[in-house]
């Protein structure tokens, strides 16, 4: 992998890329970085690259030219093009995936007050590594950059990144080393058991306890792509080294699916109930309306939409939901048709208030 990165204060990276596990990718020819001085590109001769903002305000804003000689100089067709900013998409491990399979990244560190809106065209994408401002992108440029290339193949050995935290959306398991007792405190004794079967499953239930506790957030991503979803919710199943959308765009964390499959069982099902609960909504919305109409030629569009909706959880989620829920949810449908049948259906307010009308 090439990292070329544009920056007005090279010298910052001198310790970056000659140390540890960086230093290592380097000599090994595994990684090749080079820190290219935008104002080498400059074409004033006090190597000025930066003015006033149009329409007044304070601060100096980078300029167009230095920036679009530097990248032309440097951009090859396997080149991508990333813009540091904290304008930009909030990096993740998954776009470390991705861009750890590129051939050559360049970076551009912004500066200053900020940079000509202009310099966005020549970019592919644009990262922020979080919710404030530096003043710079050259610290954050150091972040990916050594999250990538520690995942660059040979870098380091995969199964040291294999579990790191944030892959399947969850945070790594607790590890110890010696002494076995430390100031009262033990290891656990599954880890010293030598049951390789036991301590998986030991890690992937403190794992997901550690993610519980300390970010469930990550744990709500997976609604997030299920509300992308336009056909069916079937099962569901995310490579954690992230999938590249088909089309150009510049979200490389963003993934283009139609159908998912669960492998976690707890998640599958209420991702499913969810489901099932939409549908019954959709299914009091259509009562409503009909129920506004005072033709009765409609009434069996609603009867029909019950029973597709019973005859898809018997034979599709019994099995997932279990009895008990089965029986609730078709108890559930049938007094809503009951209801019906004698036109006295409480329809909640919220449900009224997203049909746009009212009775």
């Amino acid at each position: 992998m090439k990292i070329d990165i544009l920056t007005l204060f090279p010298e910052m990276f001198d310790g970056f890329i000659n140390t540890s596990i960086i230093k290592s990718a380097r000599n090994r020819k595994l990684v090749d970085i080079n820190m290219i001085n935008i104002r080498n590109f400059s074409l004033d001769k006090h190597s000025k690259v930066d003015d006033t903002p149009y329409g007044g305000g304070s601060g100096m804003v980078l300029m167009c030219q230095p920036i679009f000689d530097a990248v032309k100089s440097i951009k090859k067709d396997n080149s991508k093009v990333i813009l540091m900013t904290p304008q930009g998409i909030k990096y993740n491990q998954k776009i470390a995936y991705n861009l750890s399979k590129e051939e050559h990244l360049i970076f551009i560190c912004g500066h200053y007050e900020g940079f000509d809106e202009r310099i966005r065209t020549i970019c592919d994408m644009e990262l922020s590594i979080g919710d404030y401002v530096l003043t710079g992108g050259e610290l954050p440029s150091m972040v990916v950059a050594d999250s990538v290339i520690r995942l660059v193949d040979g870098v380091i050995d995969s199964d040291s990144h294999s579990n790191d935290s944030f892959n399947n959306n969850r945070l790594d398991y607790p590890t110890y080393t010696k002494p076995r007792e430390y100031a009262g405190m033990k290891v656990p004794d599954v880890l010293l058991s030598g049951d390789h079967k036991k301590i998986d499953e030991w890690r992937k239930e403190e794992s997901r306890k550690r993610t519980i506790e300390r970010r469930p957030d990550l744990l709500k991503k997976y609604s997030v792509v299920r509300s992308t979803l336009k056909g069916n919710i079937e099962l569901f199943n995310i490579d954690c080294n992230g999938i590249n959308p088909k089309n150009n765009a510049k979200r490389t964390d963003m993934i283009s699916v139609k159908n998912l499959k669960i492998v976690d069982s707890y998640l599958n099902e209420n991702v499913i109930k969810n489901n099932i609960e939409k549908k019954i909504e959709k299914l009091l919305m259509l009562i409503m309306k009909v129920l506004d109409t005072e033709s009765t030629d409609d009434d069996i569009l609603v009867l029909d939409e019950a029973e597709r909706l019973k005859s898809l959880i018997i034979n599709k989620y019994k099995k997932i939901l279990g009895e008990d829920y089965v029986k609730y949810i078709l108890k559930k449908i049938d007094y809503i048709v009951l209801q019906f049948k004698s036109s006295k259906i409480y329809i909640p307010e919220e449900i009224i208030e997203k049909s746009g009308k009212s009775r």
